[in-house]
């Protein structure tokens, strides 16, 4: 049996090329994940569902990442950042959402968090993040005022 080399990456629309450890790094994770894959589906019944299947994959992404070196609660914080990204676009950070947080870290500092929890701190820690970062929690009005005081002073020459 003949082994064919895999085709070269390309850069489409003249996007630069990822480094060349990059580019080893996924090479590996994606051998990594293939192997945990086949072994976690080894261990699966013939008549297994589509649902075990997604769980045997589940397992092996985790599986990779510890491989990978990365430690176990830094795999977990990772898969649940991407798992919440796309839920928490659209949600405006508030005062509810900022006491469940506190509530959630209080637990994790008695070391009662659950799995789901540490993954909802997760989640809304990333909503906390992206609204104390975003340009709609700069406050502009007052920052507006100082300006126009400012300008007032110069126009006067009150300034000197």
């Amino acid at each position: 049996m003949t082994t064919r080399k895999p085709p070269e990456s390309e850069t489409p629309d003249g996007r630069e090329a990822i480094s060349a450890d990059a580019d080893h790094w996924i090479r590996q994770f994606i051998k990594h994940f293939e192997l945990n894959v086949l072994n976690s589906s080894r261990k699966l019944p013939p008549n297994a569902g589509v649902s075990e299947f997604q769980l045997a994959t589940a397992r092996a992404i985790l599986a990779t990442y510890l491989d990978s070196g990365m430690e176990f609660e830094s795999a977990v914080e990772l898969l649940a950042q991407v798992t919440l990204e796309k839920r928490s676009v659209n949600i405006a950070w508030n005062d509810a959402l900022n006491q469940r947080r506190f509530a959630l870290i209080d637990k994790e500092i008695q070391g009662t968090l659950t799995a789901a929890e540490s993954i909802e701190l997760a989640g809304l820690t990333r909503i906390m993040r992206d609204h104390v970062e975003s340009e709609l929690n700069l406050p502009i009005k007052g920052a507006q005022a100082l300006h126009r005081k400012l300008l007032e002073l110069e126009s006067t020459g009150e300034s000197d």
